[in-house]
């Protein structure tokens, strides 16, 4: 059996399985029909992005004394071109380059990848997040023939987090003293984003289906 990185399944009676639900249904915040929750599966990463991350995580807290490193959980979505997850006989990662889905659950986030999808970020060259689950599916795209959506729930390490208001999109870290930035809502943005500008500050935690 191989034992990472994959995706293993949460049985829907679980309180993990009710935690997400409840979490994707509560920011749901567009103005159309929740999506019914069908599947959780949980990331399991491979050890060596995990122990990054958490040393990663540990600093943080350290140098900014926040606890956890004011790491949060927060939405993305991005292409699959699988069916991974659907059920539980698509549990494989797909080798296919245009399935960002496997990518990330195979190797986590990685600042390379910025752009070649979306081609433009208001904040700079980062990996962006939302608490918003209807705004991460507005970036959740279906390209191997699956009825279902995906969506990745992820720890975010926010640390010491500017909030900005206006775009700044040639942004490569975050501004001075800061770990991350917070994009408000309010003036070009209607939803709120989340940006890192690390590999380390963000892990794959849950992949969610949806319909």
């Amino acid at each position: 059996m191989k034992l990472a990185p994959t995706i293993l399944s949460v049985n829907n009676n679980h309180q993990v399985f009710k935690d997400v639900t409840k979490q994707f249904i509560d920011q749901w915040k567009h103005n159309t029909r929740i999506p019914n929750v069908l599947k959780v599966w949980r990331i399991i990463g491979l050890k060596t992005l995990l122990d990054d991350f958490s040393r990663y995580k540990l600093s943080v807290e350290r140098n900014r004394n926040l606890p956890g490193g004011n790491s949060k959980r927060r939405w993305h979505g991005t292409v699959r071109a699988c069916k991974l997850g659907d059920d539980e006989s698509e549990r494989t990662l797909c080798q296919d380059h245009a399935c960002s889905l496997c990518s990330i659950i195979e190797s986590s986030f990685r600042l390379a990848e910025f752009g070649k999808r979306t081609n433009y970020g208001r904040f700079g060259t980062g990996i962006y997040t939302s608490a918003t689950s209807s705004k991460a599916n507005d970036y959740s795209r279906e390209r191997g023939g699956s009825p279902y959506k995906t969506m990745l729930l992820n720890d975010v390490v926010l640390g010491n987090a500017k909030k900005l208001y206006t775009d700044e999109p040639n942004l490569t870290q975050p501004p001075t003293g800061h770990d991350s930035v917070i994009g408000e809502p309010g003036h070009s943005l209607n939803y709120d984003e989340a940006i890192v500008y690390k590999n380390e500050a963000i892990r794959p935690l849950f992949l969610v289906i949806y319909q």
